[in-house]
């Protein structure tokens, strides 16, 4: 392939999106396949093994005959058409193979968080009945034997692969077989061959929900959900063959998966894991991205990092970068479009951009061509902002159970995109919004987001009556979420179960205006309610470095450790106050909306307290319940 040329031509507009037509991939191995045989000896993956070692790479024929070889062993030691294979694995070469080996022959993934509890492992394992299950190390396997039933007959029947070198520590039960990785991929080399899969409609893989209100429920999706999502956006952003990424969403999340692995692989991208989430920026350095996801979290932080330094600024750095604020403001207004990056043309415009601008971008390698948000709502502040550093960078909408694409900005071209949407609906795919699902009256345009399209999941696995509630006839599903269209432009408002009424008959709809409070650098991580109350009230974990120094500037006492700190009635006031004053503000917010009362907790919210699913998703009943007394003492 020659360099800046795209893997493939885009989608026609008006295809039909029911089957595979034409040269379509019909199962992710299938896609595969085409890619090892378009793209052979470019790289493929790029690894750090372990700590402080250099990074390894490999090329799309080895990995294309490693997933071949997991495939074939997978068959030999009985994993059938049909079955599932369930990995408890972070991103890595392993767990791809693993993916696309089980494709292969027909059979189905499930993939798990290795920083899940080993009850949550447990109880998806026992419903989705796994033939074999791939662990990362003997810490996870320890964890797992912990947790799992005594008795043989509940595992795998196929047994337990273990990652790593290390000998298996805790053992499964008598009768289970404990495969050593490396053994079972050489013996998959010398395994017969098995018969390629080739049912679209077959299901590719399950994939739990968070469960924040109950158990996780298994979202079925089938190759044709995915692939219909992956062939819509081929060469609708511009990614170039040989462009590498930095991958470090979870592939256990269907975002994750669809987006930072499949469709990279179908466009050819040499694809680099991210060996350490608290040194995304300093991997990215080395890496030099061409393409960034990320989830909103990523770039609150990167805005408020970066704007917290502008604001110490002083003398000539000052003068620098207000001048090139003013000038990237300009020029991206004349422009008249959002989200795209705007290039500088003029000689100063030029001089500021490399002085301020560029040494920015350079926090993430200096080479990304464009970046994409999804997982939760992106401040408009803060989408803003990226396109000031010279990033182009599309917030885009979906769920697990719709593959997770459902519209985006970006992909329908340049100057199509708008801040305060998640853009135009994708291909094949169509939006309805039930307005009587939703009964504010100073909002009648509002209403549930419902979906229909090749992307929407064959439902809950091994849960019909769960199925029967959102899926309105095969191929609609209600998703709960609340939103408009607007010219062909989708805004999402809220959730349809996380709106409340306050006593006044007033709706609230939380989820934006806590992004809002994200944006304040004093504040990590927030929720707002009140319920059938008179007042709204905000519980929120502070930055408590950032707090303290804030304190002490306004003079008063933050000596004491962080749960004292957050106690104090005084502490509490003032981050009120400032919130009020720089936040829960016109037009964003109106006068109801606005909070009363803080809640300050000193511990951040985590999967391990239980405050936090593992998609990262607040669990509002456990929060609310460890500050009920101070919640019921709300006047």
């Amino acid at each position: 392939m020659e360099p800046s040329q795209l893997a493939w031509d885009r989608q026609p507009n008006d295809r039909q999106w029911k089957v595979p037509e034409g040269d379509d991939p019909r199962t992710l191995y299938q896609m595969l396949m085409t890619s090892v045989d378009r793209f052979g000896d470019l790289p493929c993956f790029g690894y750090i093994p372990e700590k402080d070692m250099p990074r390894v790479h490999l090329d799309y024929k080895t990995f294309g005959s490693l997933s071949t070889a997991v495939g074939k062993q997978l068959a030999s030691v009985g994993v059938q058409a049909g079955d599932r294979v369930a990995l408890i694995l972070n991103n890595s070469v392993e767990w791809a193979a693993l993916a696309y080996g089980a494709n292969g022959i027909g059979a189905a993934y499930t993939a798990m968080y290795t920083h899940q509890h080993g009850q949550e492992w447990a109880f998806i394992l026992n419903d989705s009945t796994p033939s074999l299950l791939a662990v990362a190390d003997t810490t996870v396997l320890d964890k797992l034997v912990a947790n799992m039933p005594a008795d043989a007959s509940k595992w795998p029947s196929c047994g337990i692969l273990l990652l790593g070198d290390e000998e298996a520590n805790e053992l499964p039960p008598e009768g289970v077989t404990v495969h050593a990785w490396n053994d079972f991929v050489a013996a998959g080399r010398n395994a017969p061959d098995f018969e390629i899969a080739d049912d679209p409609f077959a299901l590719n893989t399950l994939i739990y929900t968070s469960g924040t209100t109950g158990n996780p429920k298994g979202v079925m999706l089938s190759n044709w959900n995915t692939l219909s999502n992956i062939l819509c956006v081929q060469s609708a952003f511009t990614i170039y063959v040989g462009d590498k990424n930095a991958a470090f969403l979870p592939w256990a999340h269907s975002f994750g998966s669809t987006f930072d692995l499949h469709w990279m692989i179908r466009c050819g991208v040499h694809i680099n894991l991210i060996s350490d989430l608290t040194r995304i920026a300093d991997e990215c350095i080395e890496i030099k991205p061409a393409v960034l996801l990320a989830v909103p979290r990523v770039w609150n932080k990167f805005y408020d990092r970066v704007n917290a330094q502008f604001a110490s600024a002083t003398g000539l750095k000052k003068v620098f970068v207000n001048k090139a604020q003013k000038a990237s403001a300009k020029r991206i207004a004349k422009a008249g479009v959002q989200c795209d990056a705007v290039a500088p043309t003029k000689f100063f415009d030029k001089l500021w951009d490399k002085l301020v601008w560029s040494k920015v971008r350079a926090r993430f390698g200096g080479n990304i061509r464009f970046c994409m948000s999804g997982a939760a709502a992106l401040s408009p502040d803060v989408a803003a902002f990226i396109q000031q550093v010279g990033f182009s960078c599309y917030e885009g909408y979906g769920l697990t159970e719709t593959s997770p694409l459902v519209s985006a900005n970006g992909w329908s071209g340049p100057g199509t995109s708008k801040l305060n949407t998640v853009g135009r609906v994708a291909n094949g795919v169509t939006v309805t919004i039930d307005t009587d699902a939703w009964d504010d009256p100073d909002r009648p345009d509002e209403g549930e987001i419902v979906v229909t399209g090749p992307n929407v999941m064959m439902g809950y696995w091994n849960n019909e009556e769960a199925t029967k509630e959102v899926i309105i006839e095969p191929g609609t599903f209600r998703t709960g979420d609340l939103g408009k269209l607007t010219d062909g432009y989708l805004s999402i408002t809220g959730r349809v179960k996380s709106q409340f009424k306050l006593e006044n008959g007033k709706y609230v709809s939380p989820s934006s205006l806590e992004e809002t409070i994200k944006l304040n650098p004093l504040i990590e991580q927030c929720v707002l309610d009140g319920r059938n109350m008179l007042n709204t009230f905000l519980v929120a974990h502070p930055n408590m470095e950032a707090l303290r120094t804030a304190l002490k500037g306004a003079g008063i006492d933050a000596s004491g450790d962080d749960a004292a700190v957050c106690a104090d009635p005084k502490v509490r006031e003032f981050l009120l106050a400032n919130l009020k004053k720089n936040n829960m503000v016109a037009p964003d917010w109106k006068g109801y909306e606005v909070a009363r009362t803080l809640i300050l907790d000193s511990e951040e919210w985590t999967t391990d307290n239980e405050m936090l699913t593992p998609s990262m998703k607040v669990k509002l009943r456990n929060l609310l319940a460890k500050y009920d007394d101070e919640i019921q003492a709300i006047a």
